[in-house]
This record gives C-alpha cells, structure tokens and sequence, in this order.
C-alpha cells in the first residue's frame, strides 16, 4: 500500500473514531425533542422563501445568458430548480452541470455560453453578497466583531466600483490562457454596468429570501435565534457548500451552522435541529418539483454527465 493510501486510511479511522465519540455523547435528546415539536407553519414559510431564492438565482442567470445565447425565460426557472434538485441528490459540480443540459437540451443553448454564463453568475453573486452583508450590517444591531466584516465587505464593494470604469477587469481577462480569453472576453463584452444591475438586484433579492429561510427554518425548531444568528449561519453555510462532498451537502450543512452558531453561545443540540430542519426546507420540496419537472431518471441521469459535459465544452 502507498504512502497516500496509509494516510487515507489512517484519516478515514481517526474519523470514525471521532464520529462515534460524537454519537455517543452528544445530547440527542434535546435534538430530537426540538424536531418533534417544530412549528410547521414556520417550516412552510421557509419553504417558500427557498424557493423564492432559487426562482430570483435563475431570474439573474437567464439575464446573463440571455444576450449570448437566447432562451425561455421558464427554461431557465426549470433549469435552476432542477438542478437544486440535483444537487441535493448528488455531489461536486452536477447541479451546474444538470442546468447547462436542461438548456442546452430544450432551448438549444450552447454548452460553452451556458458554462461561461454560470461562471459570470457566480461573480454576480459574490458581489452581491458583498452587498448584501454590507447593507444588512449597518441597519441591524451586530455584535463587535462583526464590525470588520462590514467594513471589510465596504471596502471590497468601493475597490469593484473604482476598478470597473478604470479598465481592470479586461487586463485581468487578459492573464488567462489564450483559450480560455475568447469565451470570457465575449461574455464579459455583453455585461456592461447597465446590463448587471438587473442580476445584482435579483441575486440580492435570493440573498435576502435565503436569510428569511433560515431564520424561519431556525424559529421553527425555537432555536434562540436572531437576524444576526441566521445572516451568521448564512455565510457559514455558503462557505461550507462551495465544494460539495456529499449528497446535499447533509453532515457539511450541518456542522457549518454549528460553527456558526458556537459564536452567539446556541448548545449543540439546538444547532443540530435547526440544521436538519433547514436541510428538509432545502431539500424535500426541491426534489418534489425537480422529480415534477423531469421525473426520478431525469435527475438521476443529470447527476452522472459531469464529466461528458464539461469534455463537450
């Protein structure tokens, strides 16, 4: 056996070893008692505020793909909900990958516009996120050190809107390999400040609709929670779900709330309900309609195509 292999095995059982540990003493009493007793209502709210976020996430993506590559508007709405359904299903990158087929498949969209659309998207998003933290956290009361996160997301949104008119974007596109400056450079060409401000809006507004279902999801359970604790769990969950490494992101979700949640002094077990009840939020109705959109063997043969899709492009 390698040297790699050994280290992988000498991981896999330091981790089985801390993950029973975990089991055995950790207070699942509370968690289960927190779950059997959750406000429904609230569950439905958060429910529908997920969905929200996703119906705004693919607004802002048809946006972006619209000028390269024209397509339905509901086309790209199925495409976005069906791949949150996938990605509760499945690993790493086959969400996107799921959304770049829907369209290619019913709209004849071409799969190179489609991943370029979705890595223009994802810049969308993260300075929307910027944004959003920034306005949130100078309206609600925050602890002190949270202060530099505001400042921090401030100073990050004033160095954008200086480097924008000043050119700086085009001589970083310039950095790439030569075969990757065509696509980008074409897709940039089309994003001009006028065209975006339409996507930020909307990518701000499924930042918004997510933080509502986390608090929702988190009241549901009578978590001790705040605006604060759930813009908290916010991040922490995004940042946590940048690589997925398991079936909807379950155990990953978890843990990141958790962290999260230590800073505001919320006991384990009352983190590990709010997360299992925000996991269902996210993921029982998505399935729901992404199995209505698709049916069961369309995710599931969605979620195997990585590979081929991304070799295609």
């Amino acid at each position: 056996m390698s040297r790699l292999r050994w280290f992988f095995a000498a991981f896999a059982l330091v981790s089985l070893v801390l993950a029973v540990r975990f089991a055995v003493h950790f207070p699942w009493a509370g968690t289960v008692n927190a779950i059997a007793g959750a406000d429904w209502l609230l569950l439905a709210a958060a429910s529908l505020a997920n969905i929200a976020s996703l119906l705004a996430k693919g607004w802002a993506w048809h946006l972006v793909l619209l000028p390269s590559a024209p397509h339905r508007w509901r086309t790209a709405q199925a495409a976005t909900l069906v791949a949150a359904a996938v990605n509760s299903v499945s690993v790493s990158l086959s969400g996107e990958v799921a959304r770049v087929q829907l369209v290619a498949t019913r709209d004849g969209v071409p799969l190179r516009a489609g991943i370029w659309s979705l890595v223009w998207s994802r810049v969308i998003e993260a300075v929307s996120l910027m944004l959003f933290l920034a306005a949130v956290l100078a309206v609600i009361p925050t602890a002190p050190w949270m202060r530099p996160i505001e400042i921090g997301a401030w100073v990050v949104l004033g160095i954008l809107a200086l480097a924008w008119p000043l050119g700086a974007g085009p001589r970083l596109l310039g950095l790439l390999p030569a075969r990757l400056q065509p696509p980008v450079q074409g897709g940039s060409a089309t994003l001009t400040p006028r065209r975006l401000a339409a996507p930020l809006a909307l990518s701000v507004a499924n930042w918004s609709a997510q933080w509502l279902s986390f608090y929702w999801a988190f009241a549901a359970t009578h978590v001790s929670t705040s605006a604060v604790v759930s813009l908290s769990a916010l991040v922490m969950a995004n940042l946590g779900g940048i690589v997925r490494i398991t079936p909807g992101n379950v155990g990953v979700l978890q843990a990141s709330l958790a962290l999260g949640m230590l800073a505001f002094g919320i006991p384990g077990d009352q983190a590990l309900a709010a997360g299992l009840a925000l996991q269902a939020v996210q993921v029982i109705p998505v399935v729901a309609i992404g199995v209505a959109l698709v049916g069961a063997q369309g995710l599931r043969s969605l979620g195997t195509k990585r590979a081929e899709t991304v070799g295609a492009a």
